[in-house]
């Protein structure tokens, strides 16, 4: 297969893209005291931009938007590996 066959086919499989609002940690007593409208603080402020992952790694970030009824993420910057690792 030529390397341009290749670079089509990686081009076309999917991969799992999260956006993370914020993270935190608990025990897991913590978490399974959790319950209907509990309120879990966050690592971010609301106004911080989501970061957008994939593979493990921070490739974007962004910030929410509504298209129409739904939500959706507007990019508004790319990170490169030094700004990622700067980020950790």
């Amino acid at each position: 297969m030529s390397e341009r066959n290749s670079s089509a086919f990686l081009s076309d499989l999917p991969v799992e893209v999260i956006i993370e609002l914020g993270r935190t940690r608990l025990t897991i007593r913590q978490l399974a005291e959790l319950d209907r409208d509990d309120v879990v603080d966050l690592t971010r402020g609301s106004e911080a931009p989501l970061d957008v992952v994939v593979g493990g790694k921070v490739l974007a970030r962004g910030e929410v938007v509504m298209v129409g009824e739904k939500m959706a993420l507007r990019i508004t910057e790319l990170v490169d590996d030094q700004q990622a690792r700067n980020a950790s």
